[in-house]
């Protein structure tokens, strides 16, 4: 791979599998976060949905259950072919796999809801990212819903830990040193993997907004009844909330009247 690869192309077509395997293979927990998206979505037997950056597509499967079609949408080939190879294993007709980059997405009023779910938004410059927003705005119909969800900032402020390490389930090591730059907004982690093959460092940088920051960056999209929870609990946000979720509808045609 080139080193001039963007860090998303060196991570996830590389070790994140490695690093991840426990949370991709963790049936509850995707169920206890697809019962979220499926409730805070109002999401019904008839909505057609679509899943941004599905990766494994772990939610998708389960959302499937609860609407008329999902489409999972990711940039990465081989998990495209595994959440493919999920529904055939698991018989789940009614979703679908593209690989397709989310700065691309052109899909035109075509989906009831939509969700980015596990820190998958904001990987890029900041017109990009937001770009990424008004994309998802089209795509959705007039009164269609959209989540994302997202580490909270204020929770990790709280409980930051410059230098960690863990051993991943194939024995190998990952070593992280993270920093944040208040100006830019910007977690940067350095992970450096080390197995018996040798070593990989992957250079990580991504935005981590404040809940108020997206909350007016949805309305600057012109997303409606714009929300903040925690996630996947619904609850009311907290500084103790490790996680959150932002939710915003299209205006639909009853806004104008």
């Amino acid at each position: 791979m080139s080193e001039d690869a963007h860090w998303t192309e060196q991570l996830f077509d590389g070790p994140y599998d490695r690093e991840y395997a426990s949370t991709v293979e963790d049936a509850e927990l995707a169920q206890v976060q697809a019962d979220f998206i499926v409730k805070e979505l109002a999401l019904t037997d008839s909505d057609r949905v679509l899943d941004l950056a599905c990766g494994h597509g772990r939610h998708a499967l389960l959302v499937a259950g609860h609407a008329a079609e999902v489409v999972g949408f990711d940039r990465t080939k081989h998990f495209i072919e595994y959440a493919r190879n999920q529904a055939a294993e698991r018989d789940v007709g009614n979703a679908a796999f593209v690989v397709g980059d989310m700065r691309e997405l052109d899909y035109d009023s075509e989906f009831d809801a939509a969700y980015n779910y596990f820190t998958a938004w904001g990987y890029y410059d900041d017109d990009t990212n937001f770009d990424v927003l008004r994309r998802v705005l089209h795509a959705l119909k007039p009164g269609g819903r959209f989540m994302l969800e997202f580490i909270n900032r204020d929770s990790v402020v709280q409980r930051f830990q410059r230098r960690s390490w863990s051993r991943l389930k194939d024995g190998s090591l990952v070593i992280v040193e993270h920093w944040f730059d208040y100006e830019e907004g910007r977690m940067h982690s350095v992970r450096c993997y080390l197995g018996a093959g040798g070593s990989e460092t992957v250079d990580i940088c991504h935005v981590l907004p404040t809940a108020d920051e997206l909350l007016r960056m949805f309305r600057r999209a012109r997303f409606a009844q714009v929300r903040v929870v925690a996630a996947p609990t619904g609850e009311k946000l907290t500084l103790d909330s490790r996680r959150a979720a932002v939710i915003g509808r299209k205006a639909g045609t009853e806004d104008c009247e």
